[in-house]
């Protein structure tokens, strides 16, 4: 019908139009006004068109529809094989009182543009939902994929191959609150409690559940497994310690025992003599034999690695920071610690200096003296996951890098030092320096 209508107002439009070129028959007023009406048939055939034939018009997707290569496509169902429809999904979630929201979803960066990938999103009707650039997450990063329904208490968590295809499915299981408590017995015999801790679990080697808090308590929510556990606290003073539990069908709760940290060497240390060196291959530049050659200096050693990107991006920093201060007594120490005998000598150092010199550091030399550390794993004290990377790392509780440690004129460690406005603090009342003279830009 519609079709018909359009094809006699075209016709009418058309016999109107030659007849505009008829000005020795017709009058303009006349031709004009045919014309008008022909125009109004044709707007009166295509609504005709959208009311009787709206699949014609309106059967395109919109534009946020369109999916991409990327794209995960999830399907959510119950232990019944049933569709679960508000079920919320994302890469690893997280539960706490310093937790965005419990539970909220972490989804990790992109490497190369830090740009975040979107947090969460939620099941239909059909128990389907979409996850943006799921597919690269899933081939970038060794992490779990994670769906919960909280109404009715059902988690699910699977980890998926590299190569999975675009279309997966997960199954909820009735989840199992765990519960369990953080404790310190060095911090607490010193009347100070567990502070900005954090747990993450993980599923077969994958990242699955993290929990952050300001207390030593926390609370997640799991499906039947085998998990591991590792936990920090202490607002990064204390060495990672590991665990491993099991929760089996049908089981609501499982209460854990207390899981025991140990505090980093930096932290235990506060006050006392610092350890001396050990293992040092050579000195890249004049080193001292022993840190008591240094005393009436504050010392900074910073433990570093060239398989450390974040070590080197902070090597202009360092420089600065000993042009700036050298002058006030501080020295600089390097501690490079070596990873599979790979740099082991002077020369080896050399070559790979010449290529920091020629990119990150625009042409400028390392200003302090490097000393060469052999890597020689050796076990924290306490009750660490794993070992440290050489002796001294162990001695000072080294358990990330870049650590900076600080050490005072007297030769006692002073604590690790941050690249902040409160690290420049502590650093500058080290140094003795008047309020005048703290001209740092930071």
């Amino acid at each position: 019908m519609s079709w018909q209508i359009a094809s006699v107002s075209w016709g009418l439009l058309q016999r109107q139009s030659y007849s505009f070129f008829r000005l020795s028959r017709v009058s303009v007023a006349t031709v004009f006004r045919r014309s008008f009406l022909g125009l109004v048939a044709l707007g009166y055939a295509f609504l005709m068109m959208v009311v009787f034939e709206p699949k014609a018009v309106w059967s395109q997707p919109p534009e946020s529809s369109v999916r991409t290569s990327s794209d995960l496509e999830v399907l959510v169902l119950d232990q019944y094989s049933q569709p679960v429809e508000g079920a919320r999904i994302g890469f690893s979630a997280s539960f706490g009182d310093s937790s965005y929201e419990s539970p909220s979803w972490i989804y990790l960066p992109d490497p190369a543009s830090q740009e975040s990938f979107p947090r969460q999103t939620r099941t239909g009707k059909r128990g389907t939902a979409t996850l943006s650039r799921g597919m690269e997450i899933l081939r970038d990063f060794r992490i779990s994929l994670v769906a919960r329904h909280e109404g009715r208490q059902l988690s699910g968590i699977v980890n998926f191959p590299r190569n999975v295809n675009e279309k997966v499915t997960i199954i909820l299981h009735p989840e199992c609150r765990v519960f369990g408590k953080l404790a310190c017995q060095e911090l607490a015999e010193h009347g100070i409690e567990l502070e900005r801790n954090s747990l993450s679990v993980s599923l077969d080697g994958r990242l699955c559940v993290e929990h952050y808090s300001l207390a030593p308590d926390f609370e997640i929510f799991l499906p039947p497994g085998e998990y591991s556990m590792t936990a920090i606290g202490a607002n990064d003073g204390t060495l990672v310690a590991k665990r491993s539990f099991s929760i089996s069908d049908g089981v609501a709760e499982l209460k854990l025992y207390p899981m025991e940290l140990s505090l980093k060497g930096s932290k235990k240390l506060l006050g006392q003599p610092a350890p001396d060196f050990a293992d040092v291959i050579a000195w890249k530049g004049t080193g001292p034999k022993s840190l008591k050659d240094l005393r009436g200096k504050v010392v900074l050693l910073d433990f570093w690695g060239y398989w450390c990107h974040a070590c080197i991006v902070k090597i202009p920093r360092l420089i600065e920071l000993d042009n700036r201060y050298r002058e006030h007594g501080l020295q600089i120490l390097g501690l490079h610690i070596d990873a599979g005998k790979t740099i082991t000598s002077i020369s080896e150092y050399d070559e790979f200096a010449e290529s920091l010199k020629d990119g990150i550091l625009e042409g400028k030399n390392i200003t302090y003296p490097v000393a060469l550390i052999a890597e020689k794993p050796t076990p924290f004290r306490g009750n660490s996951m794993k070992d440290a990377t050489c002796r001294m790392a162990s001695d000072y509780g080294v358990i990330n890098y870049p650590t900076m440690i600080l050490i005072d004129r007297d030769g006692n460690v002073a604590g690790e030092f941050r690249d902040t406005p409160e690290g420049y603090a502590k650093l500058e009342a080290l140094l003795g320096m008047p309020e005048r003279k703290k001209q740092l830009d930071r």
